[in-house]
């Protein structure tokens, strides 16, 4: 026999039989790194190792999630509740350069890499009961650490208690690198509902999709997108609410020491009592912004202590932050609503909105009144007549506007065209200073 297939095959036999005990300790390692790296986002929650039992061809491993100290905590955690829910993870691993042992379950696969694993989750609802969830997480982890998880869950139904639980499946991929941060995800949630004697929220199919990445200074960037094609929230003898499709992208970007970023939202079919169904449109966005202290105001924020009086909380936060805020004004920035319309039967209410700020020296002394001076600012707002005439009826001090100028009826719209520099404002080409304090 040649002696070059001999070798090969007794590398072969080296690889499938001996590779599974060295990859295991690896393995293990990587399955908690993805654990960790799913729940990093916030320092509330916690991953614990309950149990890893490390075979040579496979392995078992137990995780728990749940709530940290901290302000999410104390929003869910009243004191009376005694121990709060927290998610088991039930982990089975394949583990070895080629898994062969994973062959002989579901979504078994010999693609070279440190394991394949299969997972599957269960709810501790913290008062001695744990439920089975419905789905799996198949996953392959890489020779570098990134892995691939796909998250099936087929139709079915629960009843917990008085809790209805509805749900027609779902498909999800996520894919991870830990050591690089990145993330990108896209999938599909068909419809599913919680319902607690009639009350409770029915959700339509969503798709999701995005990819996200670590940037130098701290958070992530990148790209997301949601659709939803219907809610309705429930309440029992009342009425329901229900609305048309959700739709959600955002995107941002760093650029040297700046953050960027952009959100589209559209609302359809929102109800409103004696106006009908009302179809929202934001398209916001905003660039130039210091991306250090943009860091430092969103950690500021995300560390904050829950407070039931929200004025507590902002002045106990605006010290820890105003030296960044001022940074990043001084800095410069421009925000941007390209739309912000609404859309009722009258017709169509469209407002475009934008804001700048030129650098300035940072060597100066933080003054708010210079920056209104050195602030740029438009807005371009325009109404249908039928709207107006509908928003007259119902207050007449709305007619005040066509009085002072701020409206002009153009054709078959109002429209208001106002712009705002050094201190002076100009409403449809009319000149209306502003007293600016300390100039």
């Amino acid at each position: 026999m040649n002696r070059w297939f001999v070798a090969g095959l007794v590398t072969l036999a080296l690889i499938v039989l001996v590779s599974p005990g060295i990859v295991g300790r690896l393995a293990e390692k990587s399955v908690e790194e993805n654990l960790n790296f799913a729940t990093s986002e916030s320092d509330e929650i916690m991953v614990t190792t309950e149990s890893f039992d490390r075979g040579w061809f496979t392995s078992e491993g137990r995780h728990r999630i749940e709530l940290g100290d901290g302000s999410l905590r104390a929003l869910f955690d009243d004191g009376s509740t005694g121990q709060l829910p927290s998610l088991i993870v039930d982990t089975h691993v394949d583990h070895g350069l080629l898994p062969v042992t994973s062959m002989s379950r579901d979504s078994g696969s010999l693609m070279p890499g440190l394991a394949s694993t299969v997972s599957t989750l269960k709810l501790d609802a913290g008062n001695g009961e744990i439920f089975d969830m419905p789905g799996k997480i198949y996953s392959q982890v890489g020779l570098t650490g990134q892995t691939t998880l796909h998250f099936l869950m087929e139709a079915g139904s629960r009843d917990v208690e008085a809790t209805m639980l509805r749900w027609q499946g779902a498909d999800v991929t996520v894919k991870t690198h830990p050591e690089s941060g990145s993330v990108s995800f896209e999938g599909e949630v068909l419809p599913l509902s919680f319902l607690n004697q009639g009350a409770g929220v029915e959700l339509g199919r969503m798709t999701i999709g995005g990819q996200r990445d670590r940037s130098q200074f701290g958070f992530n960037v990148g790209s997301a997108h949601l659709e939803m094609d219907s809610m309705a929230i429930k309440g029992g003898d009342s009425p329901p609410m229900s609305t048309g499709a959700l739709l959600i992208d955002t995107n941002s970007s760093i650029e040297g020491e700046t953050v960027n970023a952009a959100t589209k939202l559209h609302l359809s079919s929102v109800p409103a009592p004696g106006i009908g169904d009302i179809d929202f449109i934001m398209d916001v966005a905003f660039s130039g912004v210091d991306a250090r202290s943009f860091k430092k105001i969103t950690d500021a924020i995300r560390n904050t202590p829950a407070s039931a009086n929200p004025q507590d909380a902002i002045a106990g936060m605006y010290p820890l932050i105003e030296r960044d805020l001022q940074k990043i004004l001084v800095s410069g920035l421009e925000i941007r609503f390209d739309k912000f319309d609404v859309s009722l039967l009258n017709g169509n209410l469209t407002t475009k909105l934008e804001f700048s700020l030129p650098p300035t020296d940072p060597d100066t002394d933080f003054s708010w009144s210079a920056l209104l001076l050195a602030l740029d600012a438009s807005a371009d707002v325009r109404l249908p007549v039928a709207l107006y005439e509908f928003a007259e009826l119902m207050s007449p001090d709305v007619g005040m506007l066509v009085a002072m100028g701020i409206f002009k009826k153009n054709g078959d719209h109002y429209e208001m065209k106002a712009e705002y520099s050094q201190g002076l404002v100009t409403v449809n080409g009319a000149p209306m200073p502003i007293p600016i304090q300390g100039l």
